[in-house]
């Protein structure tokens, strides 16, 4: 929600505060729901047009490009007209749940991956390692979204997105209403979002523990898999997403902002991911992997999350922005998530701003490393996948910004990213981030 400085609010310093909470209630509410913030500024009858250009890289995974355009149209009255046109290229190799050998033992498997062909992936695998899946994929996403008073004290935002990949199709609608009390120093938001996706594999999604491969060179197969009959296959997996947030926003004083908001989310149908696997492994003969199955997540996931922030201009030149998520879900995860920024305006265009996150996840309750062949029957789920599983991540960057007069605006940031896993043998995933952003208003 974006606080407007009325004559009942406080007056906030230039660098307001206050824009520091513009998106943080959407946000909370979905991450399919795309938010893009301009920097404040107190002038109607404008429209702003946003260009980003943004590289992630993973050392030996995955690589993403993207290029984003945002429009903001001032239509007066304190109505806001945006829209978000994102355009991604995905290219590299992802884990795909099964276990890295300690030595290889020859055979090759055929696999269909998210681009949607059919690739062959042998015991050396992308690079030497069978333990990642090739893939490239695109991906093009619509935001539409409309903010508009209904009272004095009353403002809604009505929003609309529409993503698509080459195997993967998400669209939704999502509204808040925003109620100021106290004068303006304090408002109560709610809000709601819905989602649908689907995901299409060129050879359909498999039934979920079917076997995918079999190791040929051992002498002893688990009775409960047929190594003759491979996965059934089926048609899309879709699912559907609903998500509800209330939140309160408190002015504090002059130069501090607060916000507290509580998140509810249900998601129902295919929630599995048809491209991860799972190794069956014999631990008799030195933890080898005998077969491969698809994995098995739920068919409902119901997910709680408290995001907590706050913002504080300790002087005319200093900004401190710090937040924290707590989540959790019926699948067994819980997760951490501490954020903090610093932002110092060394010059009266210009300021730097330093940044540090940390994020700590537990796994959920039917991840497991891998299946023992040894095991009377299959369990009721099972995933692989390192996301569901024990892990933290940290990341560190800097981000440059500078006023081009009154009607323009560049950044420019860079970021490290470090995850580490402790119930995989995945090494740590490193990563380097680089964004630069050029906004320009106009009448």
């Amino acid at each position: 929600m974006q606080l407007k400085n009325k004559k009942q609010m406080l007056v906030l310093p230039k660098h307001s505060v206050r824009h520091a909470l513009t998106v943080a209630t959407c946000t909370v509410l979905s991450s399919s729901i795309s938010v893009v913030s301009f920097a404040e500024e107190e002038v109607s009858d404008l429209s702003k047009i946003g260009l980003s250009t943004f590289y992630y890289a993973e050392e030996g995974r995955v690589s993403v490009n993207t290029t984003h355009v945002a429009i903001e149209n001032d239509l007066g009255d304190d109505a806001f007209l945006r829209a978000n046109i994102i355009y991604d290229t995905i290219t590299g190799a992802s884990p795909n749940g099964r276990i890295i050998p300690a030595e290889t033992n020859g055979g090759s498997i055929p696999f269909t991956s998210a681009s949607g062909f059919s690739i062959s992936i042998n015991d050396n695998g992308s690079a030497g390692k069978r333990w990642l899946t090739e893939f490239t994929d695109k991906r093009a996403a619509l935001d539409l979204s409309l903010e508009k008073p209904i009272t004095r004290t009353l403002k809604g935002v009505i929003e609309g997105n529409y993503s698509s990949e080459n195997d993967f199709t998400s669209y939704g609608v999502a509204g808040t209403i925003s109620w100021d009390r106290n004068q303006r120093n304090t408002t109560l938001t709610s809000g709601l979002a819905i989602l649908r996706e689907s995901v299409t594999p060129a050879s359909g999604t498999p039934l979920g523990l079917g076997v995918s491969n079999c190791n040929d060179t051992v002498p002893v197969l688990p009775e409960w898999e047929n190594c003759n009959v491979t996965s059934t296959r089926f048609g899309f997996g879709r699912k559907r997403m609903f998500d509800g947030m209330i939140g309160v926003t408190q002015v504090v004083n002059q130069r501090t902002i607060t916000q507290l908001n509580y998140s509810l989310g249900v998601s129902l149908g295919y929630l599995t991911d048809p491209y991860k696997l799972i190794s069956v492994v014999d631990n008799s003969i030195d933890g080898e992997e005998v077969m491969i199955l698809y994995e098995k997540r739920p068919d409902r996931r119901t997910r709680h999350s408290l995001y907590w922030k706050t913002v504080s201009q300790l002087s005319e030149k200093k900004i401190v922005d710090f937040s924290y998520r707590y989540f959790w879900d019926d699948w067994g995860i819980t997760s951490h998530t501490f954020d903090y920024k610093y932002r110092y305006d060394y010059e009266p265009k210009s300021y730097f701003q330093p940044h540090f996150r940390l994020n700590v996840q537990s796994g959920a309750d039917f991840f497991q490393r891998a299946i023992d062949s040894s095991i009377t029957s299959l369990p009721q789920y099972a995933s692989a996948d390192y996301r569901l599983g024990k892990l933290s991540t940290y990341s560190i960057g800097l981000k440059y910004g500078h006023e081009l007069g009154v009607n323009g605006s560049f950044a420019v940031r860079a970021e490290y990213i470090r995850q580490s896993y402790s119930e995989v043998d995945l090494p740590d995933m490193k990563a380097l981030v680089y964004q630069g952003a050029f906004t320009f208003k106009f009448k």
